[in-house]
């Protein structure tokens, strides 16, 4: 069989996988082998077979390089969309301890020592509340989200 230049599908991708592979410091027995073959004007019918045989191995190769450097972007945007969706909510909390006064908010420091506030919070947590007094907190909380302004200001301060 004849070498044309019409034998090899998509030559100029074979030429340039041929630098890529010269270039490379360490290429391996595949690409020795792709090199060797491809760069011998007259291959026999044999040659011709593994030459295309290794072509298609290297470009499937290349499009499963392609598809997981495409999993690794979506799989990074997804974890980035996650990391900003989790920091707004907690901006959101700490606009809540902003509106009733344990958070300051020009300089963004809490009003109580550290250890206070932790201490405080931590009593709520594990606080046994009943649905009843839950539901009283929810109604003032309600009000407080209600009234208008930027609330930066401690509500109990303003009224």
């Amino acid at each position: 069989m004849k070498n044309g230049a019409g034998y090899i599908s998509h030559i100029a991708w074979a030429n340039g996988h041929a630098e890529r592979v010269r270039a490379k410091d360490n290429p391996s027995k595949d690409d020795k082998l792709f090199v060797l073959l491809f760069d011998k004007p007259d291959r026999t019918a044999c040659e011709n077979k593994t030459l295309s045989a290794l072509l298609r191995v290297e470009r499937a190769k290349e499009t499963m390089r392609a598809g997981r450097g495409t999993i690794r972007q979506v799989t990074s945007a997804k974890a980035k969309e996650d990391r900003r969706e989790r920091d707004h909510q907690r901006f959101l909390a700490a606009g809540l301890m902003t509106m009733v006064g344990l958070l300051d908010g020009q300089a963004g420091k809490p009003t109580w020592d550290r250890a206070t506030l932790l201490g405080a919070l931590d009593a709520m947590a594990k606080a046994d509340a009943s649905e009843d007094q839950k539901s009283r907190w929810k109604a003032r909380g309600d009000a407080l989200l209600a009234k208008p302004g930027d609330h930066t200001q401690n509500p109990s301060d303003t009224a």
